[in-house]
Order: structure tokens, then C-alpha cells, then sequence
């Protein structure tokens, strides 16, 4: 009876101490998960680039990613050895329950705070190892909070046990209160109206971004002070401005794309001729005095409309590819020459392009590029103008579309965009003239 009761005792010692050991692996692996995890992260906000759309976050906000994520790391290896050491041995080489303090409330929760910050502010690609990886730390704090329960209730406890049992609890709360903000501003599209949507995968690995939210109907337009009314200057927002192209169609071309705005200015009319994409030519006239745009009959528009041009724009844009964690969306450069009356030769511009039309400021020296989008079905996208009628038209007006920097709010809250509001100028691009 004795060494029946000895067997029972035994079995029961090894059953305990093996599940011990699949606690500490399952630790273990989730700590070694973590790390992984919060140095990808890290990696994704470090190499991110100024592009379309999508831009670098703070640099206040990449040092303390960066400095916590060093110390956590620090941590979290301490961890990870006293957990191996629980796997293959008897002992740790120290108290687990100090260890796991000191990682949630030095390593987990500074981390988790900066990176609630970063996240409200970025678009993350939506695939189902995205949305395994945002599951995993709530997961993991969950397994925690349980075994730790579990344990206090299982052993008589101190005064200092449970003073370190409750500020394991609070820390480990307040870790999944944070990680569950992460999951929710990553994966779910707040409206403007306040609802949200759950970000649905549509592959296994490779994101997928919403490109239409950001780029439908969005065109690259020009403003320079020979467009506007001569002796005019009325407010920015009534600025005349060209619509050159849209960025989907410089995305999709095989080639960089060029635009030509060829000008023969008079006293009270100019002759405008553009000939590039969407459409390939287009002709019109501008009354300077009414400040309206007759559009000439069908088939009288070709590189006849004007014989004596004063003034030609030589556009050139480029796409860049994407290449994420750097450039979400890619990139658009650009490079110009110009050509005026008695100039048998283009030449660089010997005025300045600005990046925004705001900051055009009706000087002859000062021209602007900028994208805006086209709002609703006021404005076409097929032509460089406002067609009224078969017969006349008008320029595009800042007013009469919606500021990129509207278009372009970043994350569930609505960030300031930190991309590119314009075209870059690269002068190493051929421009042909």
C-alpha cells in the first residue's frame, strides 16, 4: 500500500512538472513572438519613405520606438534565459514572477504606448498574416493574465506575493487595453461619419491596400501665372489651373509619359494646344477679357491650331515603383523644360515650380504643381479642362476640387499626411523638346 502510494505520488510530481515545462515553452515562444514581432514593426516605420500618400512618421516617434524597442529587447532575452533554464532544469536562475514584471512594465507597456500613436496614424496592408500577427500579442497577454490567476489561486500567497501579483494584473490589462487599440486602428476603417468597418483579407501573405480610396479621380494640375487674367489677382482658390494627368494613368504606363501645353499668347486671347494622354490633343482658345474658353469645332484641333507659339511647357513623369516597408504606394517625379517666343531652344525654366498652388503667388517668376482630386461628377477626367458645353469651357479652379491633404488623412485618425503633395523634380529625367 505504501509503494503504491509512493508510484501515485511520483506520477504526480512528473505530470506537474511537465506541465510546468509546456507552460514555460509556450512563454517562450510567445516571448520569442513578441520580439519578432515588435522588430518588424520597428523595421516597417524606420524605412518608410515620403511618397504617395504615405509618408515617415515622426521622428520623435521612430527614436523611442527605436530606444524601447532596445530596451524591451533587453528584457525580454532575460526573460527568454530564465525560461529556457525553468525548461531544462529544476530552478530558474531567478524569480520568474520579477522577471515578467520588469518586461510588462519596462519593456511591453512603454512600447505598446508610442506604437498606439504610430499606428492611428498608418495604413497597414490587410492579409491574414497581418491579422494573425495583430491577434497575437492580445493572444498572448490573455495566456498571461490566465496562468497568472491561475497560479495565485493554486499557492498560499504573502504580503509581497500579492503585491506582485496585482501589479503583474494591472500591467497585463492595461498591455491588452493597448494591444486591442493597436488591433482596432489597423484593422478596422473608421468613416467619416464615425462607423467602423472591419478590414476584410483577401490573400494569405502579401497585403493589399485600398488604392482607390486614395488615388480615384486624382490628377496632377499645373498653375502658373501666364493662365490667370492678366492685372487679376483674386484669391487663390479662383486660380487657373491646367489638369495635366492622372496619377493612375502614370502608374499603369509602360513608359514615362509626356505633355506638351503649347501657348500663343495675345493681347486679349491665348491659343492653348496640349497634346499628351487623356486626350491625346486638345485644343481651345482663352478670352482673357471674359475669362471663358471657346473650344473649337471637332477636328479642327491638330498641330496646325497654332503656327507661332510664345510659350511651351515640356512635361516628363516618371513612376516609381513600390517597394514596401520604403514606398507603400510608389512615387511620381517629374522634370520640365520651357521654351519661349525667340528661343529656338528649350531650357530649364528660369522660374520657380512650387508644391503647392497655395503657394503661387501670381508672379511670372512662380508656378505650382499639385495634386487634387476631382469632385464628384463635376469635373471630367478626360480632359485638361471644364467643358460647359461642345463650345466652351473654363479652367479648373482650386475650388472646384478637393485638396489633396484631405484626400490623403492617414489611419483610423485621420493623420495629416507626411507623402508627397506634388510631383518631385528630377532633373536626370529626359525631357523631350
Amino acid at each position: 500500500m505504501k509503494n503504491h502510494l509512493n508510484i501515485d505520488m511520483a506520477c504526480t510530481c512528473i505530470t506537474k512538472e511537465c506541465c510546468k515545462k509546456v507552460v514555460y515553452l509556450v512563454l517562450l515562444l510567445l516571448a520569442i513572438a513578441d520580439l519578432v514581432s515588435d522588430w518588424m514593426f520597428f523595421r516597417d516605420v524606420a524605412m518608410a519613405k515620403k511618397g504617395l500618400a504615405y509618408g515617415p512618421s515622426r521622428d520623435l516617434y521612430k527614436w523611442l520606438l527605436l530606444a524601447f524597442s532596445i530596451t524591451g529587447t533587453g528584457v525580454s532575452v532575460f526573460e527568454m534565459v530564465n525560461l529556457c533554464s525553468g525548461i531544462l532544469c529544476e530552478d530558474q536562475s531567478c524569480d520568474l514572477d520579477k522577471v515578467k514584471l520588469c518586461v510588462i512594465w519596462i519593456g511591453d507597456l512603454p512600447l505598446l504606448v508610442v506604437s498606439i500613436f504610430i499606428a492611428a496614424c498608418r495604413e497597414e496592408a490587410i492579409s491574414y498574416f497581418q491579422l494573425a500577427k495583430a491577434c497575437l500579442p492580445i493572444a498572448g497577454y490573455l495566456i498571461r493574465i490566465i496562468l497568472i490567476f491561475s497560479k495565485s489561486c493554486c499557492k498560499k500567497c504573502t504580503c509581497k506575493c500579492v503585491a506582485f501579483v496585482i501589479a503583474s494584473i494591472i500591467g497585463l490589462l492595461v498591455s491588452l487595453g493597448c494591444s486591442v487599440t493597436i488591433f482596432l486602428f489597423t484593422q478596422y476603417e473608421r468613416n467619416p461619419d464615425g462607423s467602423l468597418n472591419f478590414k476584410i483579407p483577401h490573400s494569405v501573405v502579401e497585403g493589399k491596400y485600398d488604392h482607390e480610396k486614395y488615388f480615384a479621380n486624382v490628377s496632377v494640375y499645373f498653375s502658373h501665372d501666364i493662365f490667370d487674367p492678366p492685372g487679376q489677382q483674386t484669391g487663390l482658390v479662383d486660380a487657373n489651373i491646367l489638369r495635366l494627368l492622372k496619377i493612375d494613368d502614370v502608374k499603369s504606363a509602360p513608359d514615362d509619359l509626356s505633355i506638351n501645353v503649347t501657348i500663343n499668347n495675345k493681347l486679349t486671347a491665348a491659343d492653348y494646344m496640349i497634346e499628351g494622354v487623356r486626350p491625346a490633343m486638345e485644343c481651345f482658345t482663352y478670352d482673357k477679357t471674359t475669362n471663358k474658353i471657346k473650344i473649337p469645332i471637332k477636328g479642327s484641333c491638330s498641330t496646325g491650331f497654332i503656327t507661332a507659339p510664345t510659350d511651351v511647357f515640356y512635361f516628363t513623369f516618371h513612376f516609381i515603383k513600390p517597394s514596401p516597408p520604403g514606398l507603400i504606394f510608389g512615387d511620381i517625379s517629374y522634370n520640365m523644360k520651357y521654351r519661349s517666343a525667340g528661343y529656338a531652344a528649350c531650357q530649364y525654366p528660369n522660374f520657380t515650380i512650387e508644391n503647392e498652388v497655395s503657394d503661387h503667388s501670381y508672379k511670372t517668376d512662380e508656378a505650382a504643381l499639385q495634386y487634387f482630386r476631382a469632385a464628384g461628377n463635376e469635373v471630367s477626367d478626360n480632359f485638361h479642362i471644364q467643358y460647359t458645353s461642345s463650345t466652351d469651357g473654363k479652367f479648373y479652379h482650386p475650388k472646384d476640387l478637393i485638396d489633396i491633404e484631405e484626400v490623403w488623412r492617414m489611419g483610423f485618425a485621420f493623420c495629416k499626411c507626411t507623402g508627397s503633395l506634388s510631383p518631385n523634380r528630377d532633373a536626370g529625367l529626359l525631357v523631350k523638346c
